[in-house]
């Protein structure tokens, strides 16, 4: 495709899903990558849409992986990500965990660089067992 048409697709792993749904996860146009939000779960998605982790820290860093797996698909990474938008289910019980354990993974996967940041706080995500979903955008070269 030219790079004036986007290019709406999803890993291999998540396409019998994502047909199913009627979405995809990620969408290129040009140098511009965005993605569906992702939570903590499995991406052996064979095995079903489970949330493996048995703490939040652990499942915002499985959605860590989601989002790189997904960058990952399409030619990019973390390091390319300018604008995080993170959707966080009782944050005002959990907030403290969760922007610690937020601002730990951004250093571990961005290093140093400070990205655009929201959190949002809200009643509930699409699954009932998911507490982060994290949505980016990424600039690629």
């Amino acid at each position: 495709m030219s790079n004036n048409q986007p290019e709406i697709s999803s890993p291999e792993n998540y396409q019998k899903y994502m047909k199913s749904w009627n979405y995809n996860q990620v969408l290129k146009h040009g140098n511009r990558i965005d993605i569906s939000g992702q939570g903590g779960w499995d991406r052996n998605l064979d095995n079903g849409y489970i949330f493996p982790s048995e703490n939040l820290e652990g499942e915002i860093e499985q959605a860590f992986i989601n989002v790189e797996h997904v960058l990952n698909s399409v030619g990019s990474s973390w390091k390319d990500v300018y604008n995080i938008t993170s959707y966080h289910k009782n944050i005002g019980t959990t907030g403290e965990v969760a922007y610690a354990a937020m601002i730990k993974l951004m250093r571990k996967y961005i290093g140093e660089r400070s990205p655009l940041w929201t959190s949002v706080g809200v009643e509930g995500l699409a699954d009932p067992r998911m507490n982060i979903e994290i949505v980016v955008t990424a600039y690629t070269d």
